[in-house]
């Protein structure tokens, strides 16, 4: 409950209750939806799979996807990012990619 992220969820337009559910919620794992039907508190549960991609939003994640993406390109970037983030046995599970070929004339 910092000031500065109540401050951030009211002018979002969530009130005083709504902010105190967000405050005791699991972060990276509890999410608030808003939607004319209702407001929910739910739980995504996501395995560590997904999160190593949904989740990477830290400056220092968002860095590494730069560096990686430079040394592997975008069509080994799974892998090397899977590896990166302790996960090297689901990058196992990855096909290799193939280098790609040039176009013949």
């Amino acid at each position: 409950m910092e000031p500065q992220a109540a401050a951030t969820y009211a002018r979002f337009g969530l009130n005083e209750r709504q902010i105190e559910i967000l405050a005791r919620a699991t972060p990276k794992r509890d999410y608030y939806c808003q939607s004319r039907r209702g407001n929910r508190l739910f739980e995504l549960g996501l395995g560590e799979i997904a999160l190593a991609f949904s989740a990477a939003s830290a400056k220092s994640d968002q860095a590494a996807i730069e560096r990686l993406l430079a040394e592997h390109g975008f069509s080994s970037f799974a892998h090397a990012w899977l590896a990166h983030r302790g996960l090297p046995w689901a990058a196992d599970l990855l096909p290799i990619a193939q280098p790609q070929q040039e176009p013949v004339q």
